[in-house]
C-alpha cells in the first residue's frame, strides 16, 4: 500500500523464535512466539546462508526452502531500503519482506494484542 515507515517499532523481536510459517494461496504468513504475526501479500524472499531466492510473488514460487525458517531466533530487523523489511534469523536465514506502493496492503502486523498495523 505504502512505503515503509521509518521506524516499524519491530526491535521487540530480537531475540524471539519463528513459531510457524503459514503459506497460504495468496499470502505468507510468519508467526513468532509472543503472538506477533507478518502478513505477506506481496512479495516474499529468503536467503540462506548468501544465496538469496523468491519464494513468494502474489502467489507461492517454491516452499522448499521454508522448512528452515520456524525455531529460528530473531538476531535483527530493519528496512533494507522503503520497500523491503529485513528480518535476519540465526542460522544464516534472511526474510525479505516486500510492500509496493498501490491502492492495496502489502503486508500486515498482527501484535499480540490484537492491534493490526497495515502497510
Amino acid at each position: 500500500m505504502y512505503t515503509l515507515p521509518n521506524e516499524i517499532y519491530l526491535k521487540e523481536l530480537v531475540g524471539q523464535e519463528v513459531n510457524l510459517v503459514s503459506v497460504g494461496p495468496y499470502d505468507a504468513q510468519v508467526a513468532f512466539e509472543k503472538g506477533l504475526v507478518i502478513q505477506a501479500l506481496h512479495k516474499l524472499e529468503g536467503e540462506l546462508n548468501g544465496k538469496k531466492s523468491l519464494w513468494f510473488d502474489g502467489e507461492w514460487v517454491s516452499t522448499k526452502d521454508v522448512i528452515h525458517v520456524p525455531s529460528k531466533e530473531v538476531t535483527g530487523i530493519n528496512n533494507e531500503n522503503d520497500l523491503v523489511l529485513k528480518i535476519s534469523l540465526t542460522g544464516g536465514v534472511v526474510l525479505y519482506i516486500h510492500t509496493e506502493v498501490s491502492q492495496y496492503e502489502s503486508i500486515n502486523i498482527t501484535r499480540s494484542d490484537g492491534t493490526l498495523e497495515v502497510i
